[in-house]
């Protein structure tokens, strides 16, 4: 009888997009709910954390249903044991992983958390200084002045994925966009902000953090075509913030991971989030686990079209 169980069980299966941050929520997601109704699961390998590919026969004997983000919330509280399961969405909701983040933190090789004093605040920029649609959600530097002074620390560290950390020109915009266009996700469209508008907003966040004196990480690497995962170098990145006790977030489903595994003590996430996204956007910003709180606001946004 054990063995026929075994053989019978059913089958979670998750759709994992592009996007590391969205990888993670996917596979996490899945993975929880496989456990809760002690299915089996399948998924392409995870490369960055060495996580193979797992593949499982389907058992056709079961039905199959499809959990999206619409439904995951239910999903996690339901028995679910006699389905074949498809995943298919994004899970970006801080309320699915609260009661479940030791767990969670135990699947993932750890990284000692060893600067307690420094502040390290995340701004992925490159691809978000040129496209209309990252520009919108995008914040004045007072904005970002605000939502530092709401942390105690010695020194401000700022690790981002710019190519350097100087007064942008044209040449450096131009440069973007053409990566972007050779890139593993070319837009279909013409989808950029004018070039006055990307150098003001760089340039002026360049000069207003100087204040603090940052000691800034850049990490620019050429996008490969078709390459999928992360830049080169860019899982360093990720290990490095979880190397900080106080973590300042964006809008950053990368720095959200990284701020989750490490286990920081202090960490503040965006409110608004990506406010642009509309009815669409996710709750990210409102996390409300031990030691995390929301900073900034929709007033401080340096972009708006018309």
């Amino acid at each position: 009888m054990g063995v026929y169980l075994i053989m019978n069980k059913g089958v979670v299966t998750v759709n994992l997009t592009i996007g590391f941050g969205n990888n993670l929520f996917q596979y996490c997601y899945a993975r929880l709910l496989a456990e809760k109704n002690n299915l089996k699961l399948n998924h392409r390998k995870i490369e960055e954390f060495s996580i193979p590919k797992s593949s499982h026969a389907i058992n056709k004997n079961l039905k199959t249903i499809l959990i999206n983000d619409t439904n995951c919330l239910q999903a996690l509280n339901a028995d679910l044991s006699e389905f074949n399961i498809v995943v298919s969405g994004y899970f970006e909701d801080h309320r699915i992983y609260k009661k479940h983040k030791k767990k969670i933190i135990s699947w993932f090789p750890s990284v000692p958390r060893t600067n307690k004093k420094d502040l390290i605040l995340h701004l992925r920029l490159q691809n978000r200084l040129v496209q209309k649609s990252h520009l919108k959600n995008h914040i004045m530097v007072k904005g970002y002045k605000e939502g530092i002074s709401m942390f105690d620390f010695d020194k401000l560290h700022i690790i981002t994925d710019s190519k350097k950390w100087s007064h942008y020109d044209k040449t450096d915009i131009e440069e973007i966009r053409h990566e972007i266009l050779i890139g593993p996700n070319p837009p279909s469209n013409s989808p950029w902000v004018d070039v006055n508008t990307s150098l003001g907003f760089i340039n002026s966040l360049i000069d207003g953090l100087s204040e603090f004196s940052p000691i800034v990480h850049c990490n620019n690497k050429p996008v490969i075509k078709n390459s999928g995962g992360l830049r080169s170098g860019h899982m360093k990145d990720f290990n490095f913030i979880r190397d900080f006790d106080k973590v300042m977030i964006f809008n950053s489903t990368f720095s959200w991971w990284a701020a989750f595994l490490s286990e920081a003590k202090h960490v503040g996430t965006w409110g608004p989030w990506k406010p642009n996204k509309g009815s669409r956007n996710k709750n990210l910003g409102k996390t409300d686990y031990e030691g995390w709180f929301s900073w900034g606001s929709t007033d401080d946004l340096y972009w708006k079209e018309g």
